[in-house]
């Protein structure tokens, strides 16, 4: 019988592997406010913190490794305009719209920044 992976979660702010009885295993305490949004990759976890709080400059969406380790930070376009939302993973490109729905387009493995683009107008007939 092979055990069951830990559950992932968000408690009082903070990213964590829980267990069946709900213990913490490991958890990744937030950078500056709380984490309100994570995705599970391929081999990394990416959260998005809420954007209120960081220093100036600092994105609010960053990689941890599998040990719940700091592998990165955001190359986000404009520190004016905050993540919002991660999408998911597309061919070693990490998907996030920015609070002015940009779309952002970021290499799973450095955090650099590879597109950003408008989201195309739905027509309306």
């Amino acid at each position: 019988m092979t055990p069951t992976p830990h559950a992932l979660a968000v408690i009082n702010g903070a990213f964590c592997q829980v267990t069946r009885n709900g213990n913490r295993t490991r958890w990744h305490a937030p950078l500056a406010t709380a984490v309100v949004e994570f995705h599970h990759g391929a081999m990394n976890y990416y959260v998005r913190e809420h954007p209120y709080g960081l220093l100036p400059g600092l994105p609010n969406l960053y990689c941890l490794d599998a040990s719940l380790r700091l592998k990165w930070m955001a190359e986000w376009p404009d520190s004016g305009d905050p993540c919002t939302s991660i999408l998911g993973e597309t061919d070693n490109a990490l998907v996030a719209v920015s609070a002015a729905g940009l779309v952002v387009s970021l290499d799973t493995q450095s955090g650099r920044l590879l597109a950003c683009s408008e989201p195309v107008a739905m027509a309306v007939s």
